[in-house]
């Protein structure tokens, strides 16, 4: 989790959420109706669905889609797996490369289940390490992906956004009773309607300086997303190591940002852009965002505050 919570307040209406643990992290899934019944079924299917994408794309389970093309390196894929694929490939070219899913941080250690990191030894990996993604196959009428040698890929650093905003779309379209919903996927959420006052959602960011909830936003049909240094970390001897890659690829960036949110309305694009914030910094990130209507929050270790909202 990144420490992003709904503010409760007074609640008019009934607010419903439900809680669990999946893709390698929590996630909440809050629904606003009258009806608990309604609630229940449609938080039930929710995390069926989010179960459905952790058997497809983990690459902690052997049997997984992705483990299987990571490791026969050509396959027929679902039409959901080609969907992500595409997305991947979409989110490359709108970063102009820096958000890469061939990047494998794996590589640092981090090739279990994060729950079951320790400290660890790094060992020197000397197998072939290929990230130019311009030259991975994308057959969609024949539904294949072919990989070139040297290459994994890994869609963790934008699918939990991706899914929330599909998750949230389905939930709050499935019924006029509906009147608003959050998916929250480990900190990366998406919301549709309002909450049980008729109100926009208004939620907490973590300042990992000032260690408090000191920056509060509202947000209306958008996603949220957040990502940072002080979370999901790990040790090898005395150097901690965090989950994000810079543009090489090999290593942890070096540009001072702790912290990243981004408010979009795409989830995909809120985590990926998260990601490209800490890897190249505030002023390079600045000159490929190229959505006007993108907002970001940036933390430095110095705490400074960049930001447009």
């Amino acid at each position: 989790m990144h420490n992003i919570k709904n503010v409760r307040i007074k609640l008019d209406m009934k607010e419903f959420e439900y809680k669990g643990k999946a893709m390698g992290t929590d996630f909440s899934i809050a629904i606003v109706c009258d009806s608990k019944g309604l609630a229940d079924k449609l938080a039930d299917e929710a995390e069926k669905e989010i179960w459905d994408y952790e058997k497809l794309f983990s690459r902690f389970l052997p049997e997984s889609e992705l483990s299987r093309l990571n490791k026969e390196k050509e396959i027929v894929v679902s039409e959901t797996f080609m969907k992500v694929a595409l997305a991947s490939r979409e989110l490359f070219f709108l970063t102009d490369g820096i958000f890469n899913p061939l990047f494998q941080i794996e590589r640092l250690g981090y090739d279990k289940d994060f729950n079951r990191l320790d400290i660890i030894s790094i060992k020197k990996n000397i197998e072939e390490y290929n990230t130019d993604f311009t030259s991975t196959v994308f057959d969609e009428k024949e539904s294949i992906i072919i990989l070139q040698k040297g290459q994994k890929l890994d869609f963790g650093g934008f699918l939990k956004g991706y899914l929330a905003e599909i998750l949230c779309k389905e939930i709050k379209s499935s019924s006029k009773e509906i009147g608003g919903v959050i998916v929250n996927i480990g900190g990366d959420l998406y919301t549709q309607g309002l909450d049980a006052n008729g109100k926009e959602f208004v939620f907490e960011i973590y300042n990992p300086i000032t260690k408090k909830d000191d920056i509060l936003i509202s947000i209306y049909n958008q996603a949220l997303a957040t990502s940072g240094t002080y979370k999901r970390n790990w040790k090898n001897g005395n150097l901690t190591i965090h989950h994000i890659l810079d543009i090489s690829g090999i290593q942890n960036p070096d540009t001072g940002v702790v912290s990243a949110s981004i408010i979009s309305d795409s989830g995909a694009k809120s985590e990926a852009f998260a990601k490209v914030f800490i890897s190249v910094g505030p002023k390079e990130a600045q000159k490929i965002l190229k959505d006007d209507k993108m907002k970001y929050i940036i933390i430095k270790s110095d705490g400074k505050i960049i930001k447009n909202i």
